[in-house]
């Protein structure tokens, strides 16, 4: 199916924060997901982002204020083509605070041996899981890895966590 017309059915059949009916995931679409940009943070963003248009900034600004809400210590950045963006915006909200680490996937051909190294508290967070069919297989696959806990899909930003004793739970989150 066309990227384009997966956005729309995506559109359509995802819900707000409102259709959610866990208060964790609840909490991450009303407090980060949806929560607005500071100016300063859009009038700052590196030129390389406000090259590639208005979707890439959106994303940017999204992940990072999911690297603000969540600490952690370590970050994996699996990347075909890395961005120096990209990674500078993960080195500078690594701290020595947390014991968790961030996976961000921006590739292709990957598989589930990744999940072998991911702890209880880690995130993955997966770029453009819905971009081609190999992409978007490997995100089906990780939704139903048993080890996988909650998945929220947000079209263009897949987000993984591993939370131990939540039921397990796929979201599609409309953003």
């Amino acid at each position: 199916m066309n990227y384009h017309l997966k956005y729309w059915r995506h559109y359509f059949i995802s819900h707000s924060r409102h259709g959610t009916h866990s208060p964790f995931v609840y909490k991450l679409v009303d407090e980060v997901i949806y929560q607005q940009n500071e100016a300063d943070a859009i009038a700052n963003l590196p030129l390389g982002i406000r090259e590639r248009g208005r979707v890439e900034q959106k994303k940017y600004l999204l992940v990072g204020r999911i690297l603000k809400a969540f600490a952690y210590d370590q970050f994996a950045y699996l990347a075909e083509a890395p961005t120096a963006d990209y990674e500078k915006l993960l080195k500078d909200g690594t701290g020595s605070y947390s014991t968790r680490k961030i996976y961000y996937i921006d590739q292709t051909h990957l598989d589930l041996k990744l999940l072998t190294y991911v702890a209880e508290h880690d995130i993955l967070i997966v770029n453009e899981p819905h971009l081609s069919g190999e992409r978007e297989k490997y995100w089906n696959k990780l939704k139903d890895d048993d080890r996988v806990v909650v998945t929220v899909d947000l079209y263009r930003i897949g987000l993984v966590y591993f939370r131990k004793g939540q039921h397990k739970e796929n979201f599609l989150i409309r953003f």
